[in-house]
């Protein structure tokens, strides 16, 4: 696997191979959560790359959340990967000139999607743990989370629980807001949808979340 013996690609940076050289390093050697990945003067020798081109591919899989470093200690990989998925959207958001609308298109197609595969996934055992979810919410960001959370369990993709629970986490103030403006209608559509979950009715869900993504979407303004 060594980058001083293939043939570098040149529309990729020396660092960028060096990221990607590393997170093959990870999958074959089948490092988890928690796992702590070879020192910078390992994986420089291993690569035949100098430290300085390890310690900034590091840093650029520490800002897509594959890896956190323990200064003064060692480099693991990371327990949060929904960090990196923050990460890069935060960019986006900030960089993009979109409006209300495609905010709340954005989150009514993941959300639906979510879902409505949680719908056809889901196990008993999932809408006992969204029922209780839903009982024991008292109408604050952290429960409609917890709530939105617990069918992204249901779906039982990894994927895409990471990437939903990226993304309630980045929109965690202003579905404060929305709360706060309209609890009751909040805990209406939490039980709307976990019904439409509970009757395997993924119309009935897609309704009412296109709803509460729009009445969502206004807390931006």
């Amino acid at each position: 696997m060594e980058i001083g013996k293939k043939q570098r690609d040149p529309k990729k940076s020396l660092s960028r191979q060096v990221v990607d050289s590393i997170e093959e390093m990870i999958m074959e050697r089948k490092l988890g959560p928690g796992d702590v990945l070879p020192t910078e003067i390992q994986i420089s020798e291993e690569l035949q790359v100098s430290k300085s081109s390890v310690r900034e591919a590091i840093k650029m899989l520490e800002a897509l959340g594959v890896v956190e470093i323990r200064r003064g200690l060692c480099t693991v990989i990371s327990k949060n990967p929904e960090q990196g998925y923050m990460n890069v959207m935060l960019s986006h958001f900030y960089l993009n000139s979109g409006n209300e609308e495609d905010l709340q298109n954005f989150r009514y197609i993941i959300e639906s999607a979510y879902t409505t595969y949680a719908i056809h996934q889901a196990t008993d055992n999932d809408l006992a743990a969204i029922r209780e979810k839903l009982e024991n919410g008292t109408l604050e960001a952290e429960d409609d989370i917890l709530f939105h959370g617990q069918i992204l369990q249901a779906t039982h993709n990894s994927f895409m629980i990471s990437l939903g629970n990226a993304l309630n986490e980045l929109f965690r103030r202003s579905i404060a807001i929305a709360i706060r403006d309209n609890p009751e209608v909040a805990l209406h559509d939490h039980e709307s949808i976990y019904q439409a979950i509970v009757n395997r009715d993924p119309v009935a869900a897609e309704k009412v979340i296109a709803a509460s993504a729009r009445q969502w979407a206004a807390s931006f303004k």
